[in-house]
């Protein structure tokens, strides 16, 4: 099959043919191979197509179905082409249709057999280039192999001139004595058409186009030479027939804080098909804000220029400093028309990006993300619009991992941490802290820092409690607990130590190996009470002063990452009445104030602080002090509880054996209890009254009957 370039060419029966299969249906052909240079194309009805793979027998009898050439990028004079089909029939083998496009291929649908010959629109009285996407004869040199390309030149002829113009060539008439030109003047723009101004509202010329020899002068061309005649139609539009029209896509100028940028095409480009640029005026309505239009050769501000100061880049904005934004109004005419008013916006750009020093990002352990707010991480341009700020990550984070919206990210924007978007987490249980390099961009500038993670310890530490120095006190929940990391990981927490305090050490207590340094130990020791802390004497210059110190340790749990732990105390000299934030099971020898050997007192004579006192300026009140100083006033209260119980015997005894007036009760007590009283008063005038009986006047007989000794009473009796 031959068809011409562009075209769309019928596949006939005389080209592909089968009747029936051998079941006798109807043959169906299938595209195995696509062709590389056009494509497969079904008619719908009139000018409708759609590309297809397959089709019937039927279909291809009845002109449907064609074959649609594209055309390439580059030049050509002969491709070939083919499209590879198979039939319904097992029997049939694939069918290959090779195709050749040529543009010697007559055809009544091709006006020009050249790469390009679309003709030209101009107005009237004005000139306008024929350039390479108007008239191209490339082709002709495709025709030659690629090897002999080089020594070709396209030449045209002009046969008949136009009308109501004239072609120049780099400014100069072409005339019936020189009437050529080469495809590379054309190439270069240095071929023109200049309209007369006359009221015909077309023009055309002809030519013929063939191969010359490289360098060598226009020549007739050979008789077996391959030669194009074709005739380039020119179209005249009356002068000031339509408005001139804005087709400048970017209606935004943005502009680099107190800088300069010229207005381009890019932001002013208008299309009058009946005026020259230089007809197109651009009046501002309103001047910018933010800073003024300059002409770039006088550097005076304007309030007017034209399209084509604007193609001559002699047109620029100049900020003056500030980072407020703006917008210019303004109209375009050709003279006679006016459009309406256009805005074109001006966005100041932060030459500076100001990036407020990061926080220390902390990841509590077992938490399973951290959100990064605007007070850990925050960029400004400093404007009273701000700019969006771009966070890129310079390189892979080792340890953790950035997130927005719960997925991980490698850049992140201002907005997105202000909406509480962004957040971390540690993706591996090895490191407890990370560092992530990282880059803060806006739209003109940027900054670079480091945003440090580091794991929080689910655990309660002490903070800064006073020690004894000489002293061993108990390292359990008053000092290190890790108790809630225990209950959230579901795992038995281990401590390590990673940098020993300079003034005391980690020592085992109870069972093997007591009083030996330790390293590593479980919360569960601390829990059963097996691990102390020694805390050593100071004997020098400072020995009587407190001292800071601080034990590190890393905190470990299986499936969350380690957390470093430190506990900070204070040591001072040892005081029997201090209140020091630990419990105390040893303490250091105490010299007599007389010089008597020293002693040194243990256990249960040692009193603690409560287990809140972690603080020397809030301690719990509570008495410490050595045996001696609890025994002596308990002796002494109960010497005076002695003398006070003797005292109230004496005073009882007294009342009970003092001279009572009182009458007998006639019945006695039962099993010698007195539920009642058991005597009471006499009335006084019932009252004998008692006298002294004087020896010398005693009666005797009355004598005989009265004892001299008071006999011994039994129990509840009593003398009346």
């Amino acid at each position: 099959m031959a068809t011409a370039e562009r075209t769309k060419q019928a596949i006939s029966s005389g080209m592909l043919k089968a009747v029936t299969d051998e079941n006798g249906d109807e043959i169906r052909y299938s595209l195995q191979k696509s062709p590389r240079r056009g494509r497969l194309i079904r008619q719908i009805q009139g000018n409708q197509f759609e590309e297809i793979t397959t089709f019937s027998q039927a279909e291809l009898e009845a002109g449907n179905i064609y074959y649609e050439h594209q055309m390439p990028e580059e030049p050509f004079w002969v491709v070939r082409d083919s499209l590879q089909l198979q039939s319904s029939s097992p029997s049939l083998p694939a069918v290959l249709l090779p195709i050749t496009v040529s543009f010697s291929a007559a055809d009544h649908n091709v006006s020009s057999q050249l790469w390009k010959n679309k003709g030209l629109d101009v107005v009237q009285g004005q000139s306008k280039v024929i350039d390479r996407s108007r008239l191209d004869a490339s082709n002709l040199l495709a025709s030659l192999a690629e090897a002999e390309r080089s020594t070709q030149d396209v030449l045209f002829k002009v046969k008949e001139f136009p009308t109501h113009g004239r072609l120049t060539l780099a400014g100069v008439d072409i005339t019936q004595d020189a009437p050529y030109f080469h495809q590379e003047d054309v190439d270069t723009d240095a071929l023109e058409y200049q309209h007369d101004d006359s009221g015909a509202p077309s023009d055309s010329f002809s030519f013929r186009a063939w191969l010359n020899p490289h360098g060598r002068g226009p020549s007739s061309p050979p008789q077996s030479a391959l030669v194009m005649e074709e005739i380039f139609r020119l179209n005249v539009r009356p002068r000031d027939s339509s408005a001139p029209e804005l087709v400048s896509l970017d209606l935004l100028l943005e502009v680099l804080q107190g800088s300069t940028e010229v207005l381009s095409k890019q932001y002013l480009n208008t299309i009058d098909e009946d005026s020259t640029p230089d007809e197109v005026r651009f009046k501002v309505l309103k001047s910018p804000t933010n800073g003024q239009l300059v002409n770039t050769d006088t550097n005076q501000q304007i309030k007017e220029f034209t399209q084509e100061d604007i193609n001559a880049e002699r047109v620029a904005f100049v900020s003056d400093g500030s980072l407020s934004q703006g917008f210019m109004e303004f109209t375009v005419s050709d003279g006679k028309h006016h459009t309406t008013p256009y805005t074109l916006h001006v966005g100041i750009l932060a030459h500076t990006l100001m990036l407020t020093k990061p926080q220390e990002i902390f990841v509590l352990q077992g938490d399973d993300q951290t959100p990064i707010t605007e007070s850990m991480l925050r960029a400004s341009t400093g404007g009273p619009i701000e700019e969006e700020v771009l966070y890129k990550i310079a390189s892979t984070p080792k340890y953790a991992a950035l997130m927005v919206d719960r997925q991980t990210t490698h850049a992140f924007t201002q907005k997105q941490i202000n909406e509480g978007r962004v957040s971390v987490r540690f993706v591996t249980s090895t490191s407890p802290r990370d560092s992530i390099p990282f880059l803060a961009r806006s739209r003109a500038a940027n900054v670079s820092s480091v945003l440090n993670i580091t794991v929080k310890p689910l655990a309660k530490i002490a903070k800064d409690p006073l020690l004894p120095r000489g002293a061993t006190v108990l390292v359990d929940g008053q000092l290190l607990d890790a108790t809630p990391l225990a209950n959230k990981a579901k795992t038995l927490p281990t401590f390590t130590v990673i940098q020993k305090p300079k003034s005391a050490r980690f020592v085992r207590m109870k069972g093997q190996g007591e009083g030996e340094p330790v390293n590593t130990f479980t919360q569960k020791d601390l829990d059963d009470g097996l691990v102390a802390l020694e805390i050593l004497n100071n004997t020098g210059k400072q020995a009587d002063a407190d001292a800071k110190d601080e034990a590190r340790l890393l905190l470990k749990a299986h499936g969350v990452p380690p957390a470093e732990c430190v506990l900070p105390f204070t040591t001072a000299p040892y005081s029997p009445t201090g209140v020091y934030g630990a419990r105390v099971i040893k303490t250091p020898t105490l010299p007599d104030k007389k010089g008597a050997p020293p002693r040194r007192p243990y256990g249960p004579g040692q009193t603690t602080a409560s287990p809140n006192s972690g603080s020397r300026k809030t301690p719990v009140v509570s008495r410490r002090g050595n045996l001696w100083s609890i025994l002596v006033p308990i002796l002494i209260i109960l010497l005076l509880l002695i003398l006070a119980a003797v005292l109230a015997f004496y005073l009882v005894r007294r009342n009970k054996t003092g001279k009572h007036n009182v009458q007998t009760v006639a019945t006695k007590p039962k099993n010698g209890d007195v539920s009642q009283e058991t005597f009471r008063k006499t009335d006084p005038a019932n009252n004998i009254p008692m006298s002294s009986i004087d020896g010398k006047e005693a009666d005797p007989e009355l004598l005989q009957h009265c004892r001299t000794t008071n006999p011994a009473l039994k129990k509840n009796q009593y003398w009346v």
